[in-house]
């Protein structure tokens, strides 16, 4: 998998929750922990990583 393809792959699991599907392929936890490992390892930017964070917590809060 490449670095693009780690970003993609969570930006699509986000996308799953924002648009309010009534499966999710991750749970939100997974995802959170994903950001974390791949900010971790260097498989995704600082500004992916923050952007993803900032929608996940979002997420979480109820406000999507």
């Amino acid at each position: 998998m490449t670095n693009k393809d780690y970003y993609i792959q969570l930006d699509n699991a986000i996308k799953s929750y924002e648009e309010y599907k009534p499966y999710h392929q991750y749970k939100i936890d997974w995802i959170c922990d994903r950001i974390e490992w791949c900010w971790k390892w260097r498989k995704i930017t600082k500004e992916q990583m923050e952007e993803l964070a900032d929608r996940a917590v979002k997420i979480m809060e109820g406000d999507i």
